[in-house]
């Protein structure tokens, strides 16, 4: 049983990181048109993360977004918790994404 719960709970992470990269990606793109601000990167970042990440999973994960030049740099930090904490570690993460601002 305790196998069960170990490898559940990779596969959730495993999720749940895709799910952080995907955001950051929107986040990005989203902050890449004309006019737009690191705000729109992060807010959209953000809903999507709250949208595929539901639950305690992803309330340790902070987003920020920031103009690079001519990229839009959205990054985020945190941690997934471990459902067997006395045996696994919070899983640690961290994640960058860029994107070309239009001219």
């Amino acid at each position: 049983m305790v196998l069960f719960v170990l490898v559940a709970n990779l596969l959730v992470d495993l999720y749940a990181r895709g799910v952080v990269r995907d955001a950051l990606d929107e986040g990005a793109r989203s902050a890449a048109v004309e006019g737009a601000d690191a705000e729109t990167c992060r807010a959209r970042a953000q809903q999507v993360l709250d949208d595929l990440l539901r639950g305690p999973v992803g309330n340790d994960i902070e987003i920020e977004c920031e103009f690079d030049g001519a990229f839009v740099v959205a990054r985020a930090e945190g941690s997934l918790p471990a459902w067997l904490p006395m045996l696994v570690p919070a899983w640690e993460l961290e994640f960058e994404a860029t994107a070309l601002r239009e001219p």
